[in-house]
């Protein structure tokens, strides 16, 4: 996402003398037009805009100039000299002060940057540009700098935090709804949608998807291939094809000035996938060429790894497992290196960062007000003697207030660094898990189709068939330890599939009431796998423990809360002794309720049973 340059863009101050705004304009103008095409005619446009500037010594207009410079170099890949353009104009606008344009230089050196799946670099950069329009009090810039911050987030599959600020770019926008452009609403729903869309949430990314659509404009192929894509993964390939078929149409009639390639890698792997899913391979492979040359075009490894997993699919379906097996080795290769786990742990340790450093900013801010009222105490209260009595009170009372204050404020941190670290890890369990599955399990799967193809009698296949098997088997256990495969349907089904298994086991009998009105909610997957996770625990004590023979699961609304109980037959247990367990498993049930914010309240006596209520916050659903 590169922003447009204009000489008028600026409301900051700049010298009224030594420059010549109509050809400095034109200038821009050239620049705009070429940047994306040919990047070289565009570095030609830059250079003579920043000797125009130097030659009049107007620092202001040196800055923008070295910007434009510093963006060229960058899409030409000479990064040395990017980067020491881009040092160039940092110097000249704090000279100038002129902030929206050091956002706008931050802004576009850490989209590029991010674009190249380099986040460990080019996420400061989006940070700064947020403060740099923050200062600037450009909210169409805020906006558009946590766009780029959640797309970045998205390709980095950090797609909570991709929502996260993709939400904080539509508040930057309905709060300030007169000076925004109608172009921000749309990429501020787009960025959403799409990662709700990665996120699993299908239904909120067809709402965000639909609430973008009147913004599109010539940006209308982009929502409808999206909406395509969406439809396809939840299995409705009519409704997916009949908005891929809306968006070739539209890209035909309004193709985009720029990232065209990029537009059909997008929409003919769409296309190539849902033909496959309905058995028209020959379309299907047809899309597929088409997908992987435009995916090359582009240079998007978003693009490429998605064309490398379509043509797997379509060439598992089809037996031609050799090509399967080559274009699986390049999609793992790829993601590999661009995806790893280093990455990732360094995107959430550069926001995690960012966030924790303005927090401390607020604080430090809150200190220096504290000084100054202070200082201003002292002096005022000087004259009178009753003055200064009443001056000492009031900066004591003050105090004391701030102290509380500035300790909430530490509390607070440290718990949003603690349930960052927690969600951080929830995180990363799902992604190893997914990792596991879709990457080691098809491979594991390739291997032994491959097998099947051998002499049958030969033992020695006949054992690599079963070592291949069992290790699925483990791959597959190991991926249901980390993130339980019944939470694909959903929190209350897979509390259903709980109890059925636990009665199925004869010694038992476990029932579920989950009334309608509450199955609506719909959890966070974090909170989600928390949630089974604390009622499988306390399944298990209740029978390893209270020998319990029956148990029963109830979750009601209460009072915007949501409350889960647990009851059982058993023997019952001590509360006392429950609270001072050192074993790990009433550890655990206690750590992840806290992390949900919830309370945990146990009524038991020894041989009457035992009832656990557990109470949530409903807005931990959505």
């Amino acid at each position: 996402m590169l922003i447009v340059f204009s000489h008028t863009a600026s409301a900051q101050k700049q010298s009224l003398s030594s420059k010549d705004s109509i050809a400095f304009d034109e200038l821009a103008k050239g620049f705009n037009n070429t940047i994306n095409n040919d990047a070289a005619i565009a570095d030609s446009f830059a250079t003579i805009y920043f000797s125009r500037a130097q030659s009049m010594g107007n620092t202001d207009y040196m800055g923008r100039g070295a910007t434009l410079i510093s963006t060229s170099r960058r899409m030409l890949k000479k990064i040395d000299e990017a980067d020491t353009w881009y040092k160039k104009s940092q110097d000249y606008f704090a000279k100038a002060e002129n902030f929206l344009w050091k956002g706008y230089s931050n802004l576009n050196t850490g989209a590029l940057l991010s674009r190249q799946y380099d986040f460990e670099k080019g996420l400061p950069y989006l940070f700064k540009s947020v403060e740099d329009f923050e200062k600037a009090g450009d909210y169409n810039m805020i906006s558009n700098a946590y766009c780029a911050i959640s797309i970045a987030m998205h390709n980095s599959k950090n797609y909570t935090k991709g929502i996260g600020y993709a939400l904080l770019a539509l508040k930057a926008i309905d709060e300030h709804p007169d000076g925004i452009k109608e172009s921000y609403h749309w990429t501020a729903y787009n960025v959403l949608a799409i990662n709700y869309d990665d996120n699993k949430d299908y239904e909120k990314a067809i709402a965000a998807h639909l609430n973008a659509l009147p913004y599109a404009g010539t940006r209308a192929n982009s929502t409808y291939n999206n909406l395509g894509n969406t439809y396809k993964k939840l299995g409705n390939t009519d409704s997916a094809i009949y908005y891929l078929d809306k968006s070739l149409e539209s890209l035909h009639t309004n193709p985009p000035s720029f990232g065209l390639p990029y537009s059909y890698a997008t929409l003919y792997g769409n296309l190539a996938d849902v033909l496959r899913m309905k058995r028209n391979y020959t379309g299907a492979a047809n899309y597929l060429d088409s997908a992987l040359l435009y995916s090359q075009k582009s240079e998007s490894p978003e693009k490429l790894l998605d064309a490398y997993e379509y043509g797997y699919q379509l060439k598992k379906e089809t037996k031609e497992y050799r090509a399967a097996m080559e274009l699986l080795e390049k999609y793992v290769a790829l993601k590999d290196s661009v995806l790893s786990k280093e990455k990732t742990n360094a995107v959430l340790a550069i926001q995690e960062k960012y966030e924790t450093e303005k927090k401390q900013h607020i604080i430090e801010q809150q200190k220096f007000e504290i000084a100054q009222k202070n200082q201003w105490l002292i002096f005022a209260g000087a004259p009178l003697l009753l003055l200064c009595l009443a001056a000492f009170l009031f900066y004591k009372i003050t105090r004391t207030r701030q102290a509380k204050k500035l300790q909430q404020e530490i509390f607070n941190r440290q718990a949003a660094e603690a349930k960052a670290l927690f969600d951080g890890e929830q995180n990363e369990r799902i992604r190893i898990a997914r990792d596991l599955h879709d990457g080691v399990g098809q491979m594991l799967s390739l291997v032994k189709m491959n097998l099947s193809t051998l002499e049958a009698g030969d033992t020695t296949v006949q054992k690599a068939m079963a070592l291949t098997d069992k290790t699925i088997d483990e791959v597959r256990n190991v991926s249901h330890n980390l993130i339980p495969q019944e939470l694909d349907f959903g929190i209350f089904r897979a509390l259903e599939n709980l109890a059925e298994k636990v009665t199925a086991s004869g010694n038992t009998r476990m029932t579920v009431d989950i009334p309608e009105r509450i199955q609506s909610l719909q959890f966070e997957k974090q909170n989600e796998i928390s949630i089974y996770r604390i009622v499988q625990e306390v399944v298990n004590n209740m029978i390893k423990h209270a020998g319990a023979s029956k148990i029963d699961l109830s979750i009601q609304p209460k009072d915007n809360q949501v409350l889960i109980a647990l009851k059982d037959n058993g023997r019952g247990l001590d509360a006392a002794d429950i609270d001072n367990s050192k074993g790990i498993g009433w550890k655990n049930i206690n750590a992840r309720v806290n992390m949900l914010d919830g309370k945990i309240n146990v009524q038991s006596e020894k041989l009457s049973g035992t009832q656990i209520e557990i109470t949530l916050p409903a807005n931990g659903a959505n």
